[in-house]
């Protein structure tokens, strides 16, 4: 149940994460190089890395 909740908190975590990280791409690229810039599907790709990562740095720590 504990890996359940952490995959959860890494989805929802992550996906916050990832937009804003692309938020504050699009806003660099916008003073640089007066162009629109970013990732597409950032958000996801990060939800998907921290649901990943979440339960193993948890695993680690509980030992």
């Amino acid at each position: 149940m504990r890996a359940f909740i952490a995959i959860i908190v890494g989805l929802i975590g992550g996906f916050f994460l990832g937009i804003a990280l692309s938020s504050f791409i699009g806003i660099f690229g916008m003073l640089a190089f007066d162009q629109a810039m970013g990732i597409k599907f950032l958000p996801y790709f990060t939800a998907i890395i921290c649901a990943v990562l979440i339960p193993i740095i948890d695993h680690k720590s509980k030992k």
